[in-house]
């Protein structure tokens, strides 16, 4: 073998690792994410971006598409732009739907928001919602 054989042999050894993490990497995406009041037979109910004062728990809701294995997302409940509660939930298939909940206090009016986030802490989407 010759010294340019050898080199190029080397330099496409080098790059087979950038190839399988590259086909490898999951491209999850969100097909819904909603707030709502109940989840019923796996899917949303009294879904809206207003939420009346007085509700003691509200859902957020989320399809996930493009799972390839098993995988997490995160939900993260932020009050007036503190967290008040992050849920790591699972993924087990391709099209998976899942949802997290939380305990409203009576003084907690305002606005809301639920950040959905990969297993990697990547941004998926982000519901805004308000207790009035």
């Amino acid at each position: 073998m010759n010294i340019q054989r050898i080199f190029t042999l080397i330099f496409s050894l080098t790059l087979v690792p950038v190839f399988v993490t590259g086909a490898m990497a999951q491209e999850i995406t969100v097909a819904q994410a909603v707030v709502c009041r109940d989840i019923v037979d796996r899917m949303p109910v009294g879904s809206g971006d207003v939420v009346p004062v007085g509700t003691e728990r509200v859902f957020c809701f989320t399809q996930i598409d493009g799972a390839q294995g098993e995988t997490e997302i995160t939900h993260n409940w932020y009050y007036q732009g503190a967290l008040k509660a992050s849920v790591a939930l699972p993924v087990r298939n391709s099209k998976w739907r899942t949802w997290s909940s939380k305990t409203l206090l009576p003084e907690w009016t305002g606005e809301w928001m639920v950040e959905v986030l990969s297993k990697e802490g990547t941004p998926l989407e982000s519901i805004i919602f308000f207790v009035q």
